[in-house]
């Protein structure tokens, strides 16, 4: 029996950080990521820093060209916020 173990980090990671990374992969700039996407350069920028939450238009954009489906990108965005918010929290109550 092999048992596998999962590590959640408690460090909120930003999907701009994921789409960075994949747009990379791909040899896509960030500027050409907005021409594909029909999508603002500064918007697409705002996203890769992780100061803007992923739209559902925009990741339904997304998900053909990174191959990666758009509630997945919704659902780490959604992760990420959440965090994001507890680690506020939690900085507020020190």
């Amino acid at each position: 029996m092999v048992k596998r173990y999962q590590h959640e980090s408690t460090e909120p990671v930003a999907p701009g950080d994921s789409l960075q990374g994949a747009i990379d992969l791909l040899g896509i700039s960030p500027e050409q990521l907005a021409q594909r996407t029909d999508t603002s350069f500064s918007y697409v920028t705002a996203v890769l820093a992780g100061t803007t939450r992923l739209t559902p238009a925009f990741a339904q954009r997304l998900s053909p060209i990174t191959r990666v489906s758009a509630a997945f990108w919704l659902r780490y965005d959604d992760i990420y916020q959440r965090k994001l918010a507890l680690k506020e929290r939690v900085s507020d109550n020190d």
